[in-house]
Order: C-alpha cells, then sequence, then structure tokens
C-alpha cells in the first residue's frame, strides 16, 4: 500500500526514492506554485472570453471547445513564462537544476459529462505514463488551477503499483504515436481511434482507489509508474490543471526508477527531456538504454 506524504521536508533525493517505491506527496502550498496557477487563469481567462472559464462548457459545444483548446494549449506550452514557472517551481522544492531535466508544461482540461472528452480533452481511462513511453525515472508534478474537486480529479490504483496487471502496452509506439499530434483536431469531438493504453479487463468496482484534491496553490507528486485514471467529471464546472514531468540525470544513468512490471510499449519519451539550466537534451548513449531496438518513426517530440 503506498503512503501520502503531505508536505514533508524531504530532499529531492529522498522525495524520488520515495515516489518510485510508489508513495504520493503533496504540498499544499507554495508562493510559486500560487503564481503558476495565477498566471495561467490570466491566459486562460483573456482565450474564453467574454466566458468564464469553468462554465465555458455551458455557452461552447464540443466542437468549437476542440477549436480554441487546439489554438490555446499550444500558446501556453511556448510561452516562454511556462517554462519559467517550472524552473521556479522545482527549485523552490529542492530539485538542483543542473540535474533535472523537464518535458514541456501542459494544461488539461475536464469538462462535465456530455462536453468533449476526446482528442485535445481526452479522458484517460486506467494507465501507466510508462505504458505511453515514460521512462522508469519520471516524476509527475500535477496542480490545479481553479479550485479542483473529488468528482472531477484523478484516482489512483495503489494495489497495482509494482504489481503486473495485463494490459494493452504492446500496443502502443509512442514514435506513432508523435505523428498523430500533428493532427489532433481529428481525434477531437468525435470518435478517438488512437491508440490508448488500458488494462484487458476493467478494475472490480470494490478496487481500492486514492483520490487526493491539492488546493489552489498545492501541487501533487507521484511517479509516471503508478496506475492512475481521469474521474469522470460529475460536477458542474470545468476542471482545469497543469502538469509536467521530470527525470533526474543521476537516476537516468544509474538505472534508478519505478518497477515498470507489465510495460510492453515501442519506443522511450526520454528525448522529451531537457536540462532546467541549458535545455540541453540526453545523449543517445544516455537513452539507448530505455530505447526500443529498431522502432521506427517520429523520435522527437515537437510540442503541438
Amino acid at each position: 500500500m503506498v503512503d501520502v506524504h503531505i508536505d514533508p521536508l524531504f530532499d529531492d533525493e529522498e522525495r524520488r526514492r520515495r515516489l518510485f517505491v510508489g508513495d504520493v506527496i503533496v504540498y499544499t502550498h507554495l508562493p510559486e506554485i500560487a503564481e503558476f496557477a495565477a498566471f495561467t487563469r490570466g491566459l486562460i481567462t483573456a482565450a474564453l472570453a467574454p466566458d468564464e472559464p469553468t462554465k465555458v462548457h455551458a455557452r461552447r459545444g464540443p466542437a468549437e471547445l476542440a477549436d480554441l483548446l487546439i489554438e490555446f494549449k499550444p500558446r501556453f506550452i511556448h510561452h516562454p513564462d511556462s517554462m519559467a514557472h517550472v524552473r521556479r517551481i522545482t527549485a523552490a522544492l529542492g530539485a538542483a537544476r543542473q540535474d533535472t531535466y523537464a518535458d514541456v508544461p501542459k494544461l488539461r482540461t475536464a469538462f462535465p459529462a456530455g462536453g468533449l472528452a476526446t482528442g485535445i480533452a481526452y479522458a484517460f481511462q486506467p494507465h501507466r505514463d510508462t505504458w505511453y513511453g515514460a521512462p522508469p525515472q519520471q516524476v509527475n508534478w500535477w496542480m490545479p488551477v481553479w479550485p479542483a474537486a473529488e468528482n472531477n480529479v484523478m484516482e489512483f490504483y495503489p494495489r497495482w503499483f509494482g504489481k503486473a496487471i495485463a494490459n494493452s502496452s504492446g500496443e502502443y509506439n509512442y514514435y506513432q504515436a508523435n505523428a498523430w499530434r500533428g493532427h489532433i483536431k481529428d481525434f477531437s469531438g468525435g470518435q478517438d481511434s488512437r491508440v490508448h493504453p488500458a488494462p484487458l479487463r476493467p478494475l472490480a468496482d470494490d478496487e481500492y482507489r486514492l483520490c487526493l484534491v491539492p488546493p489552489v496553490g498545492g501541487i501533487m507528486l507521484f511517479s509516471g509508474d503508478q496506475l492512475h485514471a481521469s474521474i469522470p467529471n460529475t460536477s458542474s464546472v470545468t476542471r482545469y490543471s497543469i502538469d509536467f514531468r521530470t527525470v533526474h540525470a543521476a537516476d537516468v544513468h544509474a538505472g534508478r526508477g519505478a518497477p515498470r512490471a507489465d510495460v510492453a510499449c515501442v519506443g522511450t519519451a526520454l528525448r522529451d527531456f531537457h536540462r532546467l539550466t541549458d535545455g540541453a537534451e540526453f545523449t543517445e548513449a544516455d537513452v539507448a538504454p530505455y530505447d526500443t531496438e529498431g522502432a521506427e518513426g517520429v523520435k522527437v517530440f515537437v510540442p503541438r
């Protein structure tokens, strides 16, 4: 069973060790996190004006929301202040910039029932990020932009950490999936025909589930190997959240990380991570132990 730590005093090394054995960590308030949330609220509010962002689903249909998000989300990703906020947050929580590599921060939206839930706003079924090519060293950082609730966030399935579950990750090729990013509109608003790894059998109705709801200004950290899913949004508001992922160079070089007990996907997302000091990539020699020999496709992720 996992342990949940609230505002721990761990240093970064101990924090990563705890995450790699399945623990979840919540920091309830940090000025740098609150500033990123406020910055993002401002961008979203301007993009959706005159509509109130958490009620926008009542005024705009799935097709229009898809068009808005397809334009807005890349602008958020590429905004120079977005990655600057990631640097400030990780530094404030003790991650050494010269050793920490991060991917781009992503804005997630979860609309109430009947709203957009495919493509650009895909509602994830139970999965591990490692089924999608995440390296075993990946740490996920998740933060709400407006207040979230237990009926519109995500849930974990802790008893499966480090324990294999029959799944379809063998059908997923990360490099082929990179090519889909340029055609996200084709999967938004209708049927999402992309490959999405999932357990082969539904989880039991009595499966133990863990739901944590950090406040605005707080953040939740968990391993990319943690089995988790989007909770169907039964609230009356649209949920906005930010997530980004980090890996530590020493963990990559030493092969430390989460168990990856049941991962069969092709490829690795390790090339998506860039050093926080200067944007440097991992070398191909660093990536090789985590890659799939002979895998073909787009091996450099270009965010869209």
